[in-house]
């Protein structure tokens, strides 16, 4: 039980040191600054990953629980929603476009082309050229 008491305030003092630092001036939103200080202390030593592990598991396991607020707020929007339905699809579509390209452009770039492990090749010819071979 102490492991997950520590685990939980450790990550409540970030998330709180992170709205401080957006409320002294910092243009990025709180809930992200305290994520980059918490990398940044993880990184350095300064906070072990045993620290927060059991109580950062706890959260996700129950992250479907804190989408309830959420859920609740747009049923009760229902109408403003329905009269921008058309620029909220249009920016989900768009969005969801962006995401995928970049995060396909990003793996592209980034995977490394040569086989990770002994014994698996990497087919690097184009589709067309191996049926047009058969």
């Amino acid at each position: 039980m102490v492991d997950y008491l520590r685990g939980l305030a450790i990550l409540v003092a970030f998330q709180l040191l992170g709205f401080l630092l957006h409320w002294l001036g910092i243009p990025i939103p709180g809930g992200v600054l305290g994520l980059l200080v918490f990398y940044l202390a993880m990184s350095a030593g300064l906070v072990k990953l045993q620290w927060v592990e059991r109580a950062a598991n706890l959260l996700l396991l129950h992250m479907v629980l804190l989408f309830v607020p959420l859920t609740v707020g747009l049923m009760d929007m229902g109408p403003v929603l329905s009269k921008q339905a058309v620029a909220i699809a249009a920016s989900l579509l768009v969005s969801l476009a962006a995401v995928l390209l970049t995060t396909g452009l990003l793996g592209r770039w980034l995977l490394p082309t040569e086989p990770i492990l002994p014994g698996l090749e990497v087919d690097d010819a184009p589709m067309e050229a191996t049926e047009a071979g058969q």
